[in-house]
């Protein structure tokens, strides 16, 4: 993106740069939007989200090129020293894997083991490489830089298992290109966890300020709100 933030002295109106992985035109964008939208107007500070696929976003905030990223797992401050938590969630994610074979049927993340199924996942997302490289070897797991092509090799037959948040992959079926589509179901869903606002390590004062508003806006009620907009910003109901 052009324009990257130099946050410094006479430089207050630049806006602080927050990385997501998702276009404008999705509910997890309009989602996040709201949440951090607010959360910035209550400390004063000028916001922006920005675009990146997963792996480019973590490399610019680890650079400081970017001032943060949306969310992440707890556990994302063990292999990225350089960035701060926020020591507050912001969202539950859940993590799935997906099929297109009517016939496949798996009960538990064990029976990949003993498999021969082929597998992808979306770049980045951590939970899914880490799990799925306990049960899966190398040559038959892949990964890919979006959702929309996971789910597109999903339904030409060329992988049999697509892993990634689990909101993603019904909200990329909505669109034009898969309309018909009827075939890519969830296959087992093996995770749920909270996820976290991680600030590049300049911005670690303001961490336990935007914790502290997060807290407050819970606290309100907002993010039980906030869902319901986003839905009915993507015209999901009325």
């Amino acid at each position: 993106m052009a324009g990257m933030p130099a946050h410094g002295h006479g430089q207050e109106a630049t806006p602080f740069y927050m990385g997501v992985d998702v276009e404008p035109n999705t509910y997890t964008y309009k989602l996040v939007a709201l949440i951090y939208t607010e959360a910035f107007k209550r400390l004063g500070i000028p916001f922006q989200l920005s675009t990146y696929s997963l792996a480019r976003r973590a490399a610019l905030a680890s650079e400081g090129a970017i001032d943060g990223e949306v969310s992440r797992i707890y556990a994302y401050a063990d292999a990225h020293p350089d960035l701060v938590r926020v020591e507050e969630p912001v969202l539950d994610f859940s993590f799935a894997l997906f099929s297109a074979d009517p016939n496949l049927r798996l009960q538990r993340l064990e029976d990949l083991a003993t498999s021969h199924y082929i597998v992808e996942y979306r770049r980045g997302i951590l939970m899914c490489e880490n799990t799925l490289a306990k049960y899966i070897p190398a040559e038959r797991l892949s990964n890919v830089t979006g959702t929309e092509q996971g789910v597109k090799k999903l339904i030409a037959g060329r992988t049999d298992l697509y892993c990634d948040i689990e909101t993603y992959v019904p909200e990329a079926l909505r669109a034009p290109e898969f309309k018909g589509v009827t075939t890519v179901r969830k296959a087992l869903r093996f995770a749920s966890v909270p996820t976290y606002p991680y600030l590049a390590k300049k911005h670690a004062a303001l961490a336990p300020r935007l914790a502290a508003t997060l807290r407050q806006m819970r606290a309100e009620g907002l993010f039980g709100e906030y869902p319901l907009q986003a839905e009915r910003e993507m015209g999901w109901r009325q």
